[in-house]
């Protein structure tokens, strides 16, 4: 099957866009953090990390596909000269964000581009198979790929490709490998990530690896995330410091899904060789003393006596198809005999070299493919993942690198980050504990606080296999009322929606709380807090020691468990006479202890080590535990939110019980308008690692113009008002300065270069619908306006003038008669204009 094609869009400048093979401009992902890589078929690409910082992660990246169709190898590939697939169709943006441009049902990410591309075209190539000494020749692809990010998600460090490999041709496609080749060439670039090298050092000191089983997101427990990592030997410092100029981050690359296989796992046909080939003679002399990457000693399939560079469609698919996970780059000068792998490199000084730092290069593979008969099609999805503080010290290659024995040098590389957000690109892929194809499987987890009857609390870290294409949310914010009078505010609403959701990946209600903002301008940024009200709840945080004397131990307090409120804490830990407020001081002589035994597993799942400790526990409140009342400097206060009652609803058989709130703020200004949002947000997941979510402010705000409602009015038969009144182009403020409305901010609110129908005289206090006309003393018509005009009406009791005449003029300084027409009869009144 194929993927659907999103409405054609071009992406807005300033993005750049994941995209192999093709030959396009500069286009931008925004995600936070990694941005996107950028492939043409000239072989030129990157990835930038930070945006903006033109600090290059990599530099080259293809797609590599290769097959055995009777006696012939084919791999289609850019390896080495020149590209062998072509455009088939244009760039298509989408986004999942409805207030995007480029909105789309169909889209699964907020930023998302798709393309097709295949290997049909013969073109005239030149000579790229130095084997088969021949041009190019298809296999039959046409490839389809979309490229994901999620700039709101756990940092979003990463960018998701999904290819789909289709089968065009008349034969089926058998034996087949699909690989990305990767060059790294890590450096701090002169004002772009494809300009000049800045750094003397260049890209001769970059290394890889991979990471295959890291510590599980449940204590004694392993996972596997089989990531491929390129980094800069030491992260460039300018002498002993870092700057700006320093790539200290690292790259990742994971391979999220093979064809035909939803999981991997090490014996699944993953793939790893590197190499480096150093030779001051160009291409395609490839008999080179220096050429050279790690091989089993059973590997004798060296073609044209190279080690290292693969040559031809032979020497590709060799590698793609080799099953070897390569050792890590730092132990390139080390004898690997024992463990099956061919002696290092004859040359030792060489092999020195290559630890310590070359210009490498790799490539991760996958496979075999079952058959692709012809119209079928499977997918291969990668993740290109960012970490940042990889590097820590700029000393630490000086003082601790040995080619000998890099242990030192390793264990104080900082891989935290690279694991975690390798984790979140595989959970946003495939969401862990989610039955997404309805079969009944909701993944892999750590079963953990097992009683004595066998019931466990299921901790989920992989997902059933299907994707979902879906990152954690925020609770949705709750719809309000909103009530206005001269000077004050009120807003009432319920928790039913945001107080009853499941978070789609704790699989938890981690409601905690909402959030009161108001902003002149409807943007997230430009709200400011009003007030919070939150559940009064409490997390246990426990003190840990972490490092060695080499790298340095440091002590923490680190989260272990949700919040739960104070009466819950006493039947949870067993001890009816446990008081959370006991149990607040962060200070490990004061903190409540217990004994526990951890447990160790292997990847295996078999238990590996039992020891019993003793654990130092603390508890801190989640949030600002702000309920109706709280503390503030010693005072009671209570809340603007009102929690006034409460309510029932079933949610899937369960009876839950949701608030019902009310806010009231006073002494607001009637002529400054505000934007009023309620947003929720949520607890956070401290087993994943991620931060409380809150849903945007945007998402639910309302305009509020602090006057009377229109069914106040109504009811209460109140008298129409203008002001300013005088209106004065010019007038003394309080400090004695001479200003305008405008410079106030009381008109022309966001606008770059006022002018003169950006001035307003309001007219409020009017039921929903009016007719204003505005008379000179000598009783000409100057202007009317019906209210709700769609310029001039923002809120539906209150209408602005513009001060322009019904023949678009500018009025003059005067005396103007006004008369109002509404179910209330007519209101008639005098303004003043000074200019």
């Amino acid at each position: 099957m194929t993927h659907g094609v999103p409405a054609p869009h071009q992406p807005p400048v300033g993005y750049r866009l994941m995209y192999i093979n093709y030959d396009v401009d500069e286009m931008w992902h925004k995600a936070s953090g990694l941005d996107a890589l950028v492939w043409n078929n000239g072989g030129l690409s990157y990835a930038e990390y930070p945006r903006n910082s033109t600090l290059r992660y990599l530099q080259d990246v293809y797609l590599l596909v290769g097959c055995v169709r009777a006696s012939d190898t084919l791999v289609t590939g850019p390896l080495w000269m020149s590209i062998e697939f072509a455009p088939a169709i244009g760039i298509r943006s989408s986004s999942s964000e409805k207030g995007a441009l480029d909105f789309s049902v169909r889209a699964r990410a907020p930023e998302e581009y798709y393309t097709q591309f295949n290997d049909t075209s013969v073109l005239n190539w030149g000579l790229l198979d130095l084997v088969e000494h021949r041009t190019h020749k298809p296999i039959g692809l046409l490839v389809s790929q979309t490229s994901r990010s999620w700039r709101s998600i756990a940092g979003a460090s990463y960018v998701i490709v999904d290819w789909w490999l289709i089968n065009e041709g008349p034969e089926t496609i058998s034996n087949a490998f699909v690989a990305t080749y990767l060059n790294p060439n890590v450096l701090f670039t002169d004002g772009h990530p494809t300009g000049p090298a800045y750094n003397p050092y260049g890209h001769a000191d970059d290394v890889v690896g991979v990471l295959l089983d890291v510590p599980g997101i449940q204590g004694g427990y392993l996972d596997r995330i089989q990531t491929v990592w390129m980094a800069d030997n030491d992260g460039d410092p300018d002498e002993e410091t870092y700057g700006n100029q320093s790539p200290t981050a690292v790259l990742g690359v994971r391979v999220l899904r093979g064809p035909n296989v939803a999981r991997l796992s090490r014996s699944d046909g993953l793939a790893l060789n590197w190499w480096v080939y150093e030779t001051s003679h160009p291409l395609p002399v490839v008999e080179t003393r220096h050429n050279w990457g790690p091989r089993k000693q059973s590997d004798h399939s060296f073609y044209l006596g190279s080690q290292g560079l693969p040559v031809g469609d032979r020497g590709l698919y060799h590698l793609m198809s080799n099953g070897e996970i390569d050792y890590d780059q730092v132990y390139a000068a080390i004898n690997k005999g024992a463990e099956g792998w061919a002696p290092p490199h004859s040359d030792a000084t060489f092999a020195r070299d290559m630890a310590d730092g070359q210009d490498v290069e790799c490539i991760l593979s996958y496979g075999p493919i079952a058959d692709i008969a012809p119209g079928d099609s499977v997918p291969f999805t990668v993740a290109f993942v960012a970490g940042a503080d990889f590097h820590r010290d700029p000393q630490h290659f000086e003082l601790t690198f040995d080619p000998d024995d890099p242990s030192a040098y390793m264990a104080g590389l900082n891989f935290d980050n690279l694991i975690k957000n390798a984790r979140w690109a595989d959970w946003v892929f495939d969401n862990p504990g989610v039955d997404t194809d309805g079969d009944g499987y909701r993944g892999r987890a750590y079963l953990v606080n097992c009683d004595g009857a066998g019931n466990c609390d299921s901790i989920f870290y992989k997902g059933d296999g299907i994707p979902d294409w879906k990152g954690p949310s925020a609770p949705p914010p709750p719809r309000f009322e909103m009530t206005t009078y001269p000077g004050e505010l009120v807003l009432r609403w319920n928790g039913e929606f945001s107080e009853t959701v499941t978070d789609a990946f704790s699989l938890r209600h981690d409601f905690e709380g909402y959030r009161l903002s108001m902003g002149r301008f409807d943007l997230d940024d430009q709200y400011s807090l009003v007030t919070s009200w939150d559940i009064e709840d409490f997390k246990r945080l426990e003190y840990v020691t972490e490092g060695s004397p080499s790298t340095g131990i440091t002590r923490r307090w680190r989260v272990i468990s949700y919040p739960f409120p104070p009466d819950e804490w006493p039947e949870l830990l067993g001890d009816p006479e446990f008081n959370v407020y006991d149990w607040l001081t962060q200070d490990p002589d004061y903190a409540y202890r217990d004994t526990i035994t951890d447990t160790t597993y292997n990847v295996a799942g078999e238990i590996v080590r039992i020891a019993a400790r003793e654990r130092l526990s603390i508890w801190t409140a989640e949030a600002f535990n702000r309920g109706n009342e709280y503390d503030e400097a010693g005072y009671r206060e209570y809340n603007v939110i009102q929690r006034v009652g409460e309510r029932d609803t079933v949610v899937d058989g369960v009876t839950m019980t949701y608030g019902v709130y009310e806010a009231r703020l006073e002494n607001l200004n009637p002529a400054v308008p505000m934007y009023v949002a309620i947003t929720a947000f949520d607890y956070g997941d401290y087993l994943r690692d991620f931060d409380p979510l809150e849903s945007s402010q945007s998402a639910n705000s309302q305009y509020a113009h602090f006057i009377y409602t229109p069914d106040i009015v109504m009811d209460s038969g109140l008298g129409v008002s203008v002001y300013p009144n005088p209106y004065k182009v010019v007038y003394t403020a309080a400090d004695g300065e001479r200003t305008t409305y405008y410079r106030e901010g009381y008109e022309g609110l966001g606008i770059e270069k006022f002018k003169e129908q950006d001035r307003r005289i309001w007219f409020v206090n009017l039921p929903e619908k009016a007719t204003i006309r505005i008379f000179s003393l000598d009783g000409d018509l100057i202007r009317t306006i019906n209210h709700p005009d769609p310029f001039l009406t923002k809120y539906p009791s209150a209408v602005g003038w513009d001060l322009v005449s019904r023949n678009i003029q500018a009025v003059t300084s005067g005396i103007y008669i006004w008369r109002v027409d509404s179910e209330l009869g007519t209101q008639t009144g005098k303004l003043v204009i000074i200019k």
